[in-house]
């Protein structure tokens, strides 16, 4: 069996003062079309170097990188996702603003919902309602 190819991407944990945290939809053609995802830098071959991935965050913040990655396999590739977190009081963002309570209304794929228990075993993140998916 061939080894599926490794992506890097970034993802932005972008919250409010009030919890809720910045949601964008995806593309409706391509890879999760139409799903809700957490900002994050395209999906490619090479590791992101900071600088340049925060030329692809949601806003200008001071972001701190959470401990470990969050990792995800495709059918044809691996996706490595380093969560890099900011706090806002702003409601500006490409998007919309949910509190984690209320994801489960939207249409998140699994990369995303492990994102999401990412930034809550590290704080970031109250833990969705009971039977919020795993």
């Amino acid at each position: 069996r061939r080894a599926r190819p490794l992506r890097h991407g970034v993802a932005f944990w972008l919250a409010r003062r009030d919890g809720a945290v910045l949601l964008r939809r995806r593309p409706d053609r391509g890879l999760l079309g139409g799903m809700m995802e957490v900002p994050s830098t395209p999906w490619r071959e090479a590791p992101w170097p900071p600088e340049e991935a925060l030329r692809h965050a949601p806003q200008a913040r001071p972001w701190t990188p959470l401990p470990g990655t969050v990792r995800h396999g495709f059918t044809h590739f691996e996706i490595a996702l380093h969560v890099v977190t900011a706090e806002t009081g702003s409601a500006g963002g490409d998007g919309v603003w949910c509190p984690p309570a209320q994801f489960p209304d939207h249409a998140l794929p699994t990369l995303t919902w492990k994102v999401v228990h990412h930034a809550e075993r590290h704080g970031r993140a109250t833990p969705g309602p009971e039977g919020a998916r795993p």
